[in-house]
């Protein structure tokens, strides 16, 4: 596992110019080049999407995917780039989903979702409810962030059961044996309450690609097969709308 390639990051904010990640292609060059000097080989780009919001109009946000990948592929042939949104969640999403005015991850059945941290839950179980039951599959971004699923495991239990599936942002794993935070985090990734893990990027100097400092912990605290699951075999699926 020590040279491992061809792992996925399914949460990255790496398009030049489109949100508040990357503001340039050189950045964004930089960012992909980081990612796959750790073994990244696929990134789904998932730039913010919200009602009520400028969105960049998808036909756009393709036209610099394909820019980027191409430029990409100058690096390495077999790196592929993905199209997705973060999405903030509201009840209108869904009629933006199914016009396609918001995107799916890679054209599928998935769906990146986020509600404000301080979010009841009542309200991120009826939202995640809403998708289910309108035929998508929602994954909760970095569901480490919101205070009320800190230490409710019963609750991430529930809405597993409801058909979402949960990401982890790779920096939420990295810190002290004493971080309560980072000791938590490790428990509900080795309780089988993860399923994907990406890194949120935004830029190469501070919120950067960083996978391999996660994964070098996970093979400490965790064990290999877990490690390829959530940055492999799972986002396979997702890829194969399975």
């Amino acid at each position: 596992m020590n040279n491992f390639v061809g792992f996925f990051d399914v949460h990255t904010h790496l398009l030049p110019g489109v949100d508040d990640g990357s503001s340039c292609m050189e950045e964004t060059m930089i960012m992909i080049k980081i990612a796959w000097e750790q073994g990244i080989q696929t990134m789904i780009a998932t730039p913010h999407y919200a009602v009520g919001r400028e969105n960049i109009p998808v036909d756009e946000l393709r036209r610099i995917k394909d820019m980027v990948e191409e430029e990409a592929k100058k690096l390495d042939k077999n790196i592929r780039i993905y199209l997705g949104n973060e999405i903030f969640y509201s009840d209108s999403i869904i009629e933006k989903l199914n016009s396609k005015q918001a995107l799916t991850l890679a054209d599928s059945q998935f769906v990146l979702v986020e509600f404000s941290y301080e979010e009841a839950y009542s309200e991120i179980y009826r939202g995640l409810l809403r998708l289910v039951n309108s035929g998508y599959i929602p994954i909760l971004a970095h569901v480490e962030r919101y205070f009320v699923l800190y230490k409710r495991e019963d609750w991430i239990g529930e809405l597993i059961k409801m058909g979402c599936y949960m990401q982890m942002n790779g920096n939420s794993l990295i810190g002290g044996r004493m971080n309560a935070r980072v000791n938590y985090n490790l428990k509900l990734l080795n309780n089988g309450m993860v399923h994907f893990l990406g890194s949120d990027c935004h830029d190469f100097r501070v919120r950067i690609p960083n996978i391999k400092r996660a994964v070098d912990i996970l093979l400490k605290k965790s064990d290999t097969q877990t490690v390829i699951q959530i940055l492999y075999e799972n986002p396979m699926r997702l890829l194969e709308n399975a």
